[in-house]
């Protein structure tokens, strides 16, 4: 059972037993350091520098603080940041002048000319478009059994919000298969939320390709063996003693993919075993007597006996 504790002064926030995550034990301060962390040093350095050595110093010993936080606390806590965002009355002065002092504070002055130009800035026709999330139809397209094993890692809440993007009958084929545990506090989310704030919804989504679709679109990668066809076509063309060497060390390195090239691999020496008897004689009658008699006479020595396996099974009249 993981629970927190504290050894030497540092906390270690890890996930309590049932799978909940144990977000409600961070501390304001260690909820404001970690989202400052995730911010990454360009969006951060902005925040930074307004806050006093005090403040930095709370930050940077509430970031000692913490030992270790799994996926579910994170989001949790990024979660927790936006509600508590847009809960606030704030407010914002723009117009001509304001929108001038910001600008140029980004740009230099040949671009800042640019901008305040003549070009047009309010042309909403002109903007790109914003590309279209597909995460909750690439999720829908995954087996149920295989989602349900992911969503069981994560909150109830969280697995509540992901449902509600879902259409109804995937849905329900997940919930089937989800832990008896997670079973009726996600039901109990979905039922007491009609509304989650899409901020929230991005982030989620933003997760769930991140740490699941990604990943699976990997592992399915990982699995495709139609590489291996070219490698034994490719095989198929080098010369016997070289091909021979080269299965030997696909043999000793690749042993798990060997299989999968051998299947691919076409030899003369395997001619018997490819082309059936009934098919010898459709093989000469389509090519031409010169071509046929050409390559009947390459077949000496090790290959010797696949002339005789193709003489074997014509007509003597054809022969």
């Amino acid at each position: 059972m993981n629970t927190p504790v504290r050894q030497q002064g540092r906390a270690n926030i890890a996930p309590a037993a049932g799978g909940s995550s144990g977000a409600g034990t961070i501390t304001k301060a260690q909820r404001a350091a970690v989202v400052i962390a995730m911010m990454g040093e360009a969006a951060a350095r902005p925040i930074v520098s307004k806050l006093d050595d005090r403040a930095m110093a709370k930050v940077s010993a509430a970031l000692r603080s913490i030992q270790y936080l799994d996926r579910a606390q994170l989001a949790e806590i990024v979660i927790d940041f936006l509600q508590h965002l847009r809960s606030q009355d704030g407010s914002f002065r723009g117009g001509p002048n304001r929108a001038r002092e910001i600008i140029a504070s980004l740009l230099d002055e040949n671009r800042l000319g640019k901008v305040f130009g003549d070009l047009p800035v309010d042309e909403e026709d002109d903007m790109p478009a914003l590309p279209m999330d597909d995460t909750w139809g690439r999720l829908e397209r995954e087996p149920p059994a295989k989602t349900a094993e992911y969503l069981n890692s994560l909150t109830p809440n969280l697995i509540a919000i992901v449902l509600r993007q879902l259409d109804p009958s995937v849905a329900s084929e997940i919930v089937a298969q989800l832990e008896d545990g997670k079973l009726d506090p996600t039901i109990g989310a979905l039922v007491e939320t009609d509304h989650v704030d899409p901020e929230i919804e991005s982030v989620v989504s933003r997760m769930i390709r991140m740490q699941f679709l990604n990943q699976s679109n990997a592992a399915s990668a990982e699995e495709d063996n139609s590489h291996l066809e070219a490698v034994g076509e490719l095989l198929s063309l080098v010369p016997a003693g070289k091909r021979d060497r080269l299965m030997t060390f696909l043999k000793s390195e690749h042993g798990g993919k060997l299989e999968s090239i051998e299947r691919q691999i076409f030899t003369i020496d395997s001619l018997p075993e490819i082309l059936p008897r009934s098919g010898v004689p459709t093989v000469f009658r389509e090519l031409d007597e010169t071509t046929l008699v050409t390559f009947l006479a390459t077949l000496k020595g090790d290959t010797a006996k696949v002339q005789e396996y193709l003489l074997g099974n014509i007509s003597s009249r054809l022969a």
